[in-house]
């Protein structure tokens, strides 16, 4: 989704809910670590959407089909966990988030997610579990050299 469409949605939801410019520039910096829109990544964007819309004050977006039900064709399972995996690495979870696509792209060699079949979406799956992983290693590591640091002095 483009920087525009984002910055439309954030400010609808944030009229919805009723909260003033302060309350709207402390909640953005508590969630992205930046007080203006502009200032953001279009992932932290994206992110900020997602959390307005998770609090209802946005509307769901509509499911994008995932394709046919042939014998090789992904499982509704499947299909969630996809969605549950990159939502784990911090994307969207919609079927048309960029990153998303690009990772498709490069591990299952295929352009969008409902070209898919099943072995291509077991190693999307495969991917984004690892991304998790990995992302959760290095956390961690960060967190055990800053405890490791404040012991030190």
């Amino acid at each position: 989704m483009n920087r525009a469409r984002l910055y439309a949605m954030i400010h609808l939801a944030v009229k919805r809910l009723g909260w003033d410019d302060g309350t709207y520039r402390a909640w953005l910096e508590k969630h992205t670590s930046k007080r203006s829109c502009s200032e953001c990544s279009d992932s932290q964007l994206s992110l900020a959407a997602d959390l307005l819309r998770d609090l209802g004050a946005l509307d769901q977006p509509a499911p994008i089909p995932a394709g046919g039900s042939g014998p090789d064709r992904p499982t509704q399972a499947q299909l969630r966990a996809v969605t549950a995996a990159a939502k784990n690495c911090g994307l969207s979870g919609a079927f048309n988030d960029p990153a998303l696509l690009t990772l498709c792209r490069r591990i299952a060699k295929v352009d969008n997610i409902r070209f898919l079949d099943r072995h291509g979406v077991s190693a999307l799956i495969n991917a984004l579990d690892g991304w998790a992983a990995s992302k959760a290693r290095r956390r961690k590591a960060g967190k055990a050299t800053d405890a490791h640091e404040s012991r030190a002095v």
